[in-house]
């Protein structure tokens, strides 16, 4: 497993400003990833009630939103059809949590999520100072925001649901205590 590196390096992109934020993608993702190592499928598929998030779906949401942003904020553009066909029940979760209930193994989630920030990185590393900061017509319709901005959001967006998938591994096993306990 990657060991998180408690520095952030400079000089790999184009700007410092995308360096930091890249060192902020890339701790986020090495706590998100450790914190799901050895999941069961159990654990992944495991809904504390009806209409409720799994672990694995937060797994595919945080994973889809990755390949939105680098899609829709650094490359410019809107998901093909085919994208969204692939990226849109996790990015919308709610009526779509049933279909994302998929019995996968964890180390396909974590290929997935590593894959996905390698693509992200990649394309990061070549954007400018001027493209990290310049206006994008979204989010606020008075002053819109920044890619710097978008990125950060995206960031903000995985830790959240890491806090979620945290009540859920503590709500699974609460559970599967009380089974345990009731069948003794």
């Amino acid at each position: 497993m990657t060991k998180r590196k408690f520095r952030i390096s400079f000089g790999n992109a184009q700007d410092h400003s995308v360096d930091y934020l890249i060192g902020i993608l890339e701790d986020a993702r090495i706590t998100t990833i450790q914190s799901i190592n050895n999941l069961s499928v159990e654990e992944l598929d495991w809904q504390y009630k009806a209409g409720w998030n799994t672990i694995g779906a937060l797994l595919a949401h945080i994973i889809a939103v990755e390949h939105y942003f680098r899609i829709e904020f650094i490359g410019g553009r809107k998901l093909t059809e085919e994208e969204n066909a692939k990226w849109l029940p996790a990015l919308d979760l709610g009526p779509y949590v049933p279909q994302l209930i998929t019995g996968e193994l964890i180390d396909s989630y974590i290929d997935r999520l590593t894959e996905s920030r390698r693509q992200l990185v990649e394309v990061l590393k070549t954007v400018s100072f001027e493209e990290f900061t310049k206006r994008i017509e979204d989010y606020d319709p008075e002053t819109g925001c920044d890619l710097a901005w978008a990125l950060y959001h995206m960031v903000e967006d995985e830790i959240y649901h890491r806090g979620q998938i945290s009540i859920i591994r503590k709500l699974y096993k609460e559970q599967l205590a009380i089974n345990n306990y009731s069948q003794a």
